[in-house]
């Protein structure tokens, strides 16, 4: 599905202020996986995300999108962008229709698609999104920040992309609206069996989302991996200025502290049916 063949990025190239943003970086997706994407800031991981849209063009290298090299100029790049639906951070700023069906309604109009198949479509994506009907007609700057933002979701889902890539989608979002547009993320995943790129700063949301997780590190692929694995280099993840989730270094301490409990936990999930069994345990002791 994604291909990336030693491809680089170099802003203001020959200039004073020269950065190489990726470094000879290849690395492939299968179809239907879930991918974390992780890395301090100035990693590569935003670079990286607009390549994969074909909103820039690699220095040296290739992009390979389901078969198409990005830099062949026999390719739509038009084409791709509905394949690859990029979903940047805070994109509830890029809302401006008179209703939310209506702003849900323009990529699919974009496309060449009757009012009726937009529409169709518009509503399925509001739906999958957790949109309820009675907030299709109303202005979308009347919403609340996590309908917003699960507005604009729909409005790239509508398009029906092959590619879901998602930058930061639960910044700035209350903890409720953060879990709610994460649970839709995993839904819209399972049911659409879409191919999802989640760039987050969050350990915990990687941890329990993602089936691998990639580590960018000053333009570099650092790590490439499952969770488990991942996590397991906490040492090298310091290095470099990340870190594991809290509830992992929770059970480190209590580990550390004589608690039984395994190695490997990484969500609160994990934690939770650790602990329960010595809870009861020594409830029943008492």
């Amino acid at each position: 599905m994604i291909k990336l063949e030693n491809v680089s990025y170099t802003y203001m190239s020959g200039g004073p202020f020269e950065k190489k943003a990726l470094d000879n970086i290849s690395l492939e997706i299968r179809p239907g996986e879930f991918i974390g994407i992780i890395g301090h800031t100035g990693s590569g991981k935003s670079t990286l995300i607009q390549l994969l849209n074909g909103l820039i063009k690699p220095d040296g290298g290739k992009v390979i999108i389901d078969g198409q090299d990005l830099s062949d100029k026999n390719t739509d790049i038009r084409a791709v962008r509905f394949k690859v639906g990029l979903v940047m951070q805070y994109p509830e700023y890029q809302l401006f229709e008179e209703t939310v069906l209506k702003d849900i309604c323009f990529g699919p109009l974009n496309m060449g698609l009757s009012q009726k198949e937009a529409e169709d479509r518009a509503r399925f994506a509001a739906n999958m999104t957790g949109l309820a009907d009675e907030l299709l007609d109303k202005s979308p700057f009347d919403l609340s920040g996590g309908q917003k933002r699960r507005a604009a979701i729909a409005g790239i889902l509508a398009m029906e992309p092959k590619i879901l890539i998602l930058d930061e989608p639960t910044a700035g979002l209350d903890p409720a609206g953060r879990d709610e547009i994460l649970f839709k993320i995993r839904d819209m995943h399972k049911r659409l069996n879409l191919t999802v790129l989640l760039v987050s700063h969050s350990m915990e949301d990687v941890a329990k989302l993602a089936d691998r997780i990639l580590v960018l590190n000053s333009g570099r692929i650092e790590m490439f991996d499952t969770p488990d694995m991942i996590f397991r280099n906490s040492t090298r993840l310091r290095e470099i200025g990340l870190n594991v989730p809290q509830i992992t270094r929770v059970a480190d301490r209590l580990r550390e502290a004589g608690v039984d409990i395994p190695e490997g936990i990484y969500t609160t999930g994990d934690a939770y049916r650790a602990l329960l069994p010595l809870l009861k345990e020594a409830d029943g002791n008492k």
